[in-house]
């Protein structure tokens, strides 16, 4: 009779576990609330689809449960008068003393327990309508069931990215995390990210293992207000998860070019610049780059502290390609220089002046005579052309100025103004009354450079005839 009544009990126990695991997902759910900045918080179970599972311990299956109360249905037995529930648990390194529960639960009364967190096994004592019972548990006792009741969610913390994080669209990026629970699943592990945090989440990982990298690429997209969320589910179903918010991402590469001068006579500059990040994140660095070869090869220059100038000292005279390399706080880089592009400046710099020669030692000749002349003596309304030639790799189109000169004490007086640098200026002689005339012409190159030519000879202007009056016979 008494082997029966405890092959019944241990039947009946036997049939726990699934009964356990069935219902173990069958609570009352705590309210989410909304996290600080990477640090976790509790969060409501994960739905019934996500099955508990069990803790192996020694190679045993023990069910790892958040219920607040437990109920063990076991088989009706009319032989049964009441049943005792004896418990003792497990500190981590050995098994505590049986104590038993308070109540004695009747045939027909169901048993229910609400144990505390921790690491549980149960016995059953069965008392027949006869008196006759089960042995009171002993430390070598078997237990009827072992579970481990775990309300706790995981503690979740994202260390990579932080919030307010600048990241670049199209970059791979690992996302990092430490995730800590005594019993969480095999696969614990779901990543999700929103544009915004309130409208659509996109699963970036789910139900992976805790390893605490996952490789992301980043969506071409732009925002500055993405989050990134980690959830860690432990057996029991409790979820826990960390936040970072106020994510940036940025896919546009800044932009930028010299602007100007295109042409220098001094070496020392300050070149104008345009640099443009059209994107959320803001201009990081931007640095000048430069090509004495016409873009064959390209050598760094100076930072750039202001988008709008920067200075630079070209190594001498010649034709400079410049071009500017500009980054954004989330890493978007213009392109490197390479060859010659249009987002490229063309620079010359010029500092010798134009080289002006007069073909007359005085500066003019008489316009209707082709070569060089002796005569240097001239009258008011004669016709005279200044012969000359300009000499500069970057002449400047009609800049060139013809002066005259009767008197050193006067100064110049411009007779001829914006003529073109092939062709003989020709004048009128004035009227005017001197032995010391002079002729002076300059020039302008593109780079402002002024050349000129004084004649190193004056001419003469007659005005008057003197009278002799009388005038004596020779002898």
């Amino acid at each position: 009779m008494i082997r029966s009544a405890c092959s019944a009990t241990l039947l009946a126990m036997a049939s726990l576990l699934p009964l356990l695991a069935a219902e173990a997902l069958h609570e009352n759910k705590p309210a989410e609330t909304k996290p600080a900045e990477g640090k976790s918080i509790d969060v409501k179970p994960a739905p019934a689809a996500l099955s508990p599972e069990t803790e192996v311990i020694e190679g045993r299956q023990v069910l790892v449960t958040p219920k607040k109360e437990l109920s063990f249905n076991v088989k009706a037995d009319a032989d049964v008068q009441t049943r005792e529930l004896w418990y003792r648990s497990f500190d981590g390194k050995a098994w505590g003393v049986w104590q038993k529960h308070g109540i004695n639960f009747n045939r027909d009364t169901p048993i229910t327990w609400a144990p505390p967190e921790g690491h549980w096994q149960i016995y059953l004592r069965k008392i027949l309508t006869s008196g006759l019972s089960m042995e009171a548990p002993t430390e070598a006792t078997k237990a009827h069931q072992e579970f481990i009741i775990d309300r706790t969610t995981p503690v979740v913390a994202v260390k990579f990215p932080a919030a307010k994080a600048k990241l670049r669209g199209g970059e791979r990026y690992a996302i990092t995390w430490d995730a800590q629970d005594p019993h969480l699943r095999a696969s614990p592990i779901s990543i999700t990210w929103s544009r915004d945090g309130k409208g659509t989440w996109d699963t970036l990982a789910e139900r992976i293992p805790n390893s605490g990298s996952f490789d992301w690429t980043v969506p071409r997209d732009m925002t500055l207000s993405g989050v990134i969320r980690i959830e860690a589910t432990d057996k029991a179903g409790n979820t826990g998860f960390a936040e970072v918010s106020s994510v940036l991402v940025d896919s546009i590469k800044p932009k930028g070019r010299v602007v100007g001068p295109t042409i220098s006579a001094k070496g020392d500059l300050a070149l104008d610049l345009d640099i443009k990040d059209e994107g959320p994140a803001g201009l990081a660095s931007a640095q000048l780059w430069v090509s004495q070869d016409d873009g064959t090869s390209w050598t760094q220059g100076p930072f750039i502290q202001d988008p709008r100038t920067v200075s630079w000292k070209a190594p001498g005279d010649g034709k400079f390609r410049l071009a500017i390399v500009a980054t954004d706080q989330a890493g978007n880089q213009s392109a490197m220089p390479k060859g010659k592009a249009d987002d490229q400046t063309v620079l010359i710099v010029d500092s010798a002046a134009p080289v002006i020669l007069l073909t007359s030692a005085i500066g003019i000749i008489p316009s209707e005579k082709a070569g060089p002349t002796a005569q240097r003596d001239f009258k008011p309304g004669d016709k005279v052309q200044v012969p000359f030639a300009v000499k500069d790799v970057n002449l400047a189109a009609n800049t060139v100025s013809v002066y005259f000169q009767s008197d050193a004490a006067k100064g110049w007086t411009e007779i001829g103004k914006n003529l073109p640098a092939d062709q003989t200026f020709r004048f009128d002689v004035p009227k005017v009354e001197t032995k010391t005339a002079k002729i002076k012409v300059t020039a302008v190159d593109a780079a402002g450079n002024i050349g000129e030519a004084v004649a190193t000879e004056s001419f003469t202007i007659q005005t008057t005839v003197k009278d002799d009056g009388e005038i004596q016979i020779a002898p």
